[in-house]
């Protein structure tokens, strides 16, 4: 048990974890003043108008809508789309009440069989499992009493729909109104920021050799996606950006691009021996580069084209185009040409439209014989078994919890029945973590409502008193809720508890046995959901997780083939960026929840754990390196002065691609055909390269670039060998021969 709680606080402090997870920023400020307010407003009503008791529920589902407040147009598509789900969860309630209301034998199959295809499309859509959760509100909660049900059904439009997220969307729109572009120029701002503290501590160790050089700054999956989200966003609040939006995907890419490189650079010289300084001309092109992000930096934010500039780097002086330390110097070539690519796709964000950029391409609708054509084919079942299995396990808990509040007569823990599909989560961990924060939340709004009732509400004669007695608790369970998904949901719970005995009744609240009773029913439904999730058809984090790797490096094999092969492609690729980003978000998320479930405080678990945070930051650094490479091969100049090279960088490409896809189903723990080697590819393509740049007649900036590619091609090879070593750790190969040794001098220098 010490264990378990050791590892709910990830393995710091308690008092540590929550001033980390409760620190006041601005943008938190800002969303718990907006939550604090709708969660009064929905106060003031109930006691008012006095609603049914399902305002109750108001207060968890702003909650869960608080999360997505982070601009106008995300919080309105997000309750949008809860609208439509709270909409099937009321056509669904009334139609089963009125089918088998009054007919047990009938309304229990009916109910699990919902449940199931309810929880299954939320888990294959990756929508909130808002129906299935209303839907067992509504029609189980109170199973006896049918005809209340469905008033109880449509109620919750008025309740949900029109008070909550009403009242929500009016909060945004009022208070602090964020625009999603302007958001989105912070977050990109804060990038230029980062890569400016970053040389600025490459340049004070360039002055003082003492210096560390090691900002703290570390590239992270999520970032990428996150951008590009809020760029989707930003072109529905202004439809005029769609114009630009090619522009708009390049600059994401390039800061980010620019960032990665900063950040490698600076860890390879915090790693690198004290008394190693910059040469005179590195220490030049360093200042020029921090000048140079100071000052694009400086034209992002006032929205303007920045002044022509034909090159950032020195004229040729006929020296070797190769610095006393290769890896150094490539970096600082990459750090020139990153700044060059992101002044030029400043001037293309801020300058006038093309005409060849006013159309852009759409895609069409599916139809209705494509969605029929979807989900009756036996093999998207098939594929979809695990979240089949996801819904049948959780619907199986709420039937058995159902059985057992009826058995006893004891319809007042009827929350173990709800508890059942609330903490429905992808895997073990997820779950167990979301049922530690719902009996952590319960607990302490039962203990709030606990002192309110006994201590605060005998002195209370006035709405006005009400509301001033019940505000700090408001405030409380907003603060808690707008933080990251490790605490928020505390704060839902403390909130829906405290409401739910405080709030419903006409007259002081008197019933001190609720707050006990929804505590002991949420303890039952963790533990018939707990037993049930680890017997029967169990899912790991950690398989989840490989799942995810698996899917990152299928993308990544198809990314590895866009550089040499992609002719003419001069645009970055935003829905695989993006998509690749994501996939390695959602692994680390399964990373930190597999260190909640049974049997992970072994040391062979523990180091399964510890490869598999290792295998996720290999493949990022694969996604970085990939990203980064292909920046130089989209642009057209490049290529048509490298045209000798194109082909043994194809055949390069394919050896990697191969060796992605082989890791792919290594993963998955599928036998595969043994990867060809690119080493000697790589040596070829070196040979040529040198050759290459031997020749007079190239000029020193294709130079500088083949060199930074062969540097690239050389980390990538290295990761990918990183990788195979580390994957092969957890599931070794039935060809004793596939293993790969790393050489260690890419990832020494990209490794986070």
């Amino acid at each position: 048990m010490r264990d378990l709680w050791n590892k709910f606080w990830l393995g710091l402090p308690p008092a540590e974890f929550l001033r980390a997870e409760l620190r006041w920023t601005p943008a938190r400020r800002i969303l718990t003043v907006r939550l604090f307010v709708i969660l009064m407003v929905i106060s003031l009503v109930s006691v008012t108008l006095r609603p049914p008791a399902t305002v109750a529920l108001s207060f968890a589902f702003v909650m869960m809508l608080g999360a997505a407040m982070t601009d106008y147009t995300m919080t309105l598509l997000t309750a949008l789309q809860l609208v439509k789900l709270v909409l099937l969860a009321i056509g669904l309630s009334v139609v089963s009440l009125g089918l088998w209301g009054d007919q047990p034998w009938f309304l229990v199959p009916w109910s699990f069989t919902l449940i199931t295809l309810l929880l299954f499309y939320a888990r294959v859509n990756g929508t909130p499992a808002i129906a299935a959760v209303l839907y067992v509100a509504v029609v189980l909660f109170k199973p006896e009493q049918p005809v209340q049900n469905v008033y109880g059904a449509l109620w919750l439009f008025p309740t949900l729909v029109l008070l909550t997220y009403g009242t929500a969307v009016l909060a945004h729109l009022v208070l602090w109104r964020q625009d999603p572009l302007a958001v989105l120029h912070a977050h990109i701002a804060q990038r230029f920021e980062a890569i400016i503290r970053m040389l600025e501590s490459l340049v004070e160790r360039g002055a003082d050799s003492e210096t560390r050089a090691d900002s703290g700054e570390r590239p992270y999956p999520g970032a990428v996606s996150r951008h590009f989200h809020l760029l989707t966003n930003a072109e529905l609040a202004h439809p005029e950006l769609r114009l630009k939006h090619l522009e708009w995907v390049d600059l994401i890419a390039e800061v980010d691009t620019w960032f990665n490189n900063t950040a490698a650079l600076t860890r390879l010289m915090a790693r690198t021996d004290a008394r190693r300084r910059f040469s005179g001309s590195e220490f030049a092109r360093l200042q020029t580069n921090l000048a140079e992000c100071r000052a694009l930096r400086a034209d992002f934010l006032a929205a303007r084209q920045p002044p022509a500039l034909s090159d950032l780097r020195p004229a040729e002086d006929g020296r070797s185009p190769i610095d006393t330390d290769p890896p150094v110097a490539h970096f600082l070539h990459r750090l020139d040409d990153a700044a060059l690519r992101i002044r030029k796709t400043l001037a293309g964000v801020y300058g006038p439209v093309s005409p060849l950029e006013i159309s852009s391409p759409t895609t069409e609708p599916a139809g209705a014989t494509a969605f029929w054509r979807t989900y009756v084919r036996k093999d998207y079942w098939l594929d979809n078994i695990d979240s089949l299995h996801y819904g049948m396990k959780y619907a199986m808990a709420v039937v058995i919890s159902l059985f057992l509040v009826q058995a006893l007569h004891w319809p007042e823990i009827a929350t173990a029945i709800l508890t059942c599909v609330i903490v429905a989560q992808p895997s073990l961990g997820a779950s167990y973590r979301i049922s530690l924060l719902r009996i952590l939340g319960a607990t302490l709004g039962g203990l709030l409502a606990y002192v309110f009732i006994i201590v605060l509400q005998p002195a209370l004669e006035t709405v006005a008193g009400f509301m001033l007695a019940i505000a700090p608790v408001c405030w409380l369970a907003a603060w808690v809720g707008s933080g990251s998904p490790r605490i928020a949901y505390v704060g839902t719970q403390i909130g829906f508890s405290f409401a739910n005995a405080v709030l419903p009744g006409y007259g002081p609240a008197i019933n001190l046995d609720i707050a006990w009773d929804r505590v002991f029913g949420i303890l039952i439904g963790i533990i018939i959901i707990g037993v049930i999730d680890y017997a029967l058809w169990p899912q790991r984090s950690e398989q989840l997780a490989m799942n995810r790797l698996a899917i990152s490096l299928r993308m990544l094999s198809r990314f590895v083939m866009l550089d040499a092969a992609g002719v003419g492609n001069t645009r970055s690729d935003p829905d695989l960026m993006r998509a690749i980003d994501g996939e390695l978000q959602k692994a680390a998320g399964l990373r930190e929840h597999a260190a909640l479930e049974p049997g992970t405080g072994r040391p062979d678990a523990a180091a399964r754990i510890l490869a598999l945070d290792l295998i996720i930051g290999a493949v990022h650094g694969v996604a970085r390196v990939t990203q980064a490479r292909h920046h130089y091969y989209r642009e057209r100049n490049f290529r048509s002065r490298t045209e000798v090279l194109l082909e043994q960088q194809r055949g390069l490409d394919n050896a990697c691609c191969e060796r992605l896809l082989s890791l792919a189903q290594h993963v998955c723990e599928h036998p595969a055909a043994p990867p060809p080697d690119g080493r000697p590819l790589l040596s070829a393509l070196e040979n040529s390269a040198r050759q290459l740049t031997a020749d007079p007649a190239v000029d020193w900036e294709t130079r500088k670039s083949i060199l930074a590619c062969i540097d690239l091609n050389k980390i990538l090879l290295d990761y990918i060998d990183e990788l195979e070593a580390l994957i092969s750790g957890l599931h070794p190969r039935p060809d004793p021969g596939g293993d790969a040794s790393p050489s260690g001098h890419g990832v020494e220098t990209f490794s986070a």
